[in-house]
This record gives C-alpha cells, sequence and structure tokens, in this order.
C-alpha cells in the first residue's frame, strides 16, 4: 500500500515537471490538449511614466560666515532632475553650477542660520533651482533634491 501511494506521488510530480518544463519553453501543454483557460485582457490604457533622470552634483559643502568669520560649515548631498536629453548639456555646465551653489549657498545661509535654525531642505532646493535657471540661462532642471543636511 505504501509502495502505492509512493508511485502515485512520483507519477504527479514527474506529470508536473513535464507540464512546468514545457510552459518554461513556451509550450502550452494545456493548449494542445484543448483545455484552455479564460484570458484576461488588460485595458491599454496609456504606458508608465518614465522614472526622473537625476544628476549627481555630489557633496556640498558650504561655509557659514557670520560676524566676518567662519561660525559652523553644513554639509548636503545635492542631486538634479533633469529629461534625460538634457543630462549631458547639464554635465557640461557642472562646474558653472557648482560656482553658482556655492555662492548663492554662503549668502543664504549666513543670513538664515541665526539663532540656531535647522537647514530647511525644500527652501534650499527651489532656491538652487532658482539660481541653476539664472547661471544656465534656460530650465534645464526641473527640480533639486537636497538629502543628508548636516550642520557642524
Amino acid at each position: 500500500m505504501v509502495r502505492l501511494i509512493f508511485i502515485v506521488v512520483a507519477l504527479l510530480m514527474l506529470i508536473g515537471a513535464v507540464i512546468g518544463g514545457l510552459y518554461f519553453w513556451g509550450v502550452d501543454p494545456l493548449a494542445k490538449l484543448g483545455i484552455t483557460a479564460p484570458m484576461v485582457h488588460k485595458d491599454e490604457g496609456p504606458p508608465p511614466p518614465t522614472p526622473p533622470t537625476y544628476v549627481d552634483f555630489g557633496l556640498l559643502i558650504v561655509p557659514v560666515i557670520q560676524d566676518h568669520e567662519v561660525k559652523k560649515q553644513a554639509e548636503m548631498i545635492v542631486r538634479m532632475q533633469v529629461d534625460p536629453k538634457d543630462k549631458e548639456l547639464l554635465a557640461k555646465n557642472l562646474p558653472r553650477l557648482q560656482n553658482a551653489f556655492l555662492q548663492e549657498m554662503m549668502i543664504y545661509l549666513s543670513v538664515n542660520l541665526r539663532d540656531g535654525k535647522s537647514l530647511d531642505v525644500v527652501a534650499i532646493g527651489k532656491r538652487l533651482t532658482v539660481v541653476s535657471e539664472k547661471t544656465l540661462g534656460m530650465p534645464l532642471v526641473k527640480d533639486i533634491v537636497v538629502e543628508n543636511p548636516t550642520l557642524k
């Protein structure tokens, strides 16, 4: 009796392996036998949106000058969202953007970090977006993401 159960189980496993192998190779064995599963049609909607493309600016280290001396140092990782077609153009102008970002952040942070305030990443991102548009002369940068802001 036990042998019969083992034989039946082995036969079922063999049939499952054959059907799985045929599906793997692209053959539908149930369709060959005339057994078909109902097809589920997905609605053909608009294509999914493409994920945003980012250019990594890198680490931006800004000295915070207050009362004619360096009081603090702000560090942040900056990533710029651009169209894929504008990625190369932005990469060529990266040194200009580095200079403009550093100048703007030195002025902005020296005024806005008084009285123990912390870094406002949303305001910094918007400000850097405006600076990039002024520096490049055209709106290549859609958005700027500021990550890991620290103040030392």
